[in-house]
């Protein structure tokens, strides 16, 4: 029986055992059809088209998630899985795509995106990416200098993970790329065709990233497997230029939350798609709770390092 999973399955037992597992609520097709775009563009050499994207999730995350709760339960959302398409310039096993269980949760941080540059490029990650006992990063082409202050657009990494939890322990590698986006620059369709589509106004820089393994990884008791994984992130300021409310946006399921681009700090969003092959006793809301909290626990130990604690 395939499930999918990430990160900390220890909270299974926490997660379960105080509130019961909880199913997350079923993204709306915009939610969904905006996070399958920005993935499947990530790498595009027009970066308004990825900056349309986000722009597009950047307004979905407002309307789908209360983003101020404390409990990620009010901040996640079960979208629209990948399909083949959006996956067709990835070197990846040889899995559907459409299976699994993805998982998208969200979050308001107190620091600007450029403060969380700072981080992502230290060679040991296991500081803001908890749920084991080693994350090694190499930063490619020498980005590690240019890219935390956006004097270079991109940043590319690979990743080796040791990954311990109650459904296996693994050792993994992971490709992950960073880049920063101008979410200023103008619509697509606003530019005449042929025609260079340039931001000559202030600039929105926003981060984006993209993860995926290449190959399977069997965790130590040569069972349990990592088949498919893809992940797609956003570090997106609050700066009030992006999503405003007016009186005609209305809340997914009639929430009754405010929240829009004012604010200050940085809206972050991680959607995770997987598969993996594992211990049938788990349910599949089980499994989707220790994505939640494996997610949750990225973010509170990203918030914990740039404050300090």
């Amino acid at each position: 029986m395939k499930h999918t999973f990430l990160r900390s399955a220890a909270l299974a037992v926490a997660v379960c055992g105080a509130s019961g597992c909880q199913a997350p609520p079923q993204a709306d097709p915009e939610f969904s059809d905006a996070a399958q775009f920005a993935f499947r563009e990530f790498d595009t050499d027009t970066p308004a088209r990825l900056a349309f994207a986000a722009r597009a999730l950047e307004q979905q995350l407002y309307l789908s998630m209360d983003l101020e709760s404390d409990g990620s339960t009010d901040r996640w959302m079960a979208q629209a899985h990948l399909d083949e398409a959006d996956v067709a310039m990835i070197e990846h096993p040889d899995f559907p795509v459409g299976e699994g269980t993805p998982v998208a949760v969200g979050k308001f941080s107190g620091f600007e995106p450029g403060d969380h540059a700072e981080y992502l490029v230290l060679p040991d990650q296991t500081g803001t990416e908890p749920g084991g006992p080693q994350y090694d990063r190499t930063v490619l082409d020498g980005a590690e200098t240019c890219w935390p202050g956006g004097d270079c657009e991109w940043m590319r990494t690979t990743n080796h993970l040791i990954k311990q939890n109650l459904l296996l322990t693994v050792e993994y590698d992971l490709f992950k790329d960073y880049r920063w986006i101008d979410l200023n620059l103008p619509d697509p369709s606003t530019v005449p065709e042929g025609e260079e589509i340039v931001n000559d106004g202030p600039k929105r820089w926003a981060i984006v990233a993209r993860s995926w393994t290449d190959q399977v990884w069997v965790g130590n008791n040569g069972q349990n497997e990592i088949q498919l994984s893809f992940t797609f992130e956003t570090w997106i300021p609050r700066d009030g230029q992006g999503f405003i409310r007016t009186s005609e946006d209305v809340n997914i399921e009639d929430g009754a939350w405010t929240t829009d681009s004012t604010g200050g700090g940085t809206l972050r969003l991680l959607a995770l798609w997987s598969r993996t092959n594992l211990d049938d006793s788990f349910t599949e809301s089980q499994i989707q709770n220790v994505i939640r909290g494996g997610i949750e626990d990225i973010f509170v130990a990203q918030e914990e390092h740039l404050t300090g604690e």
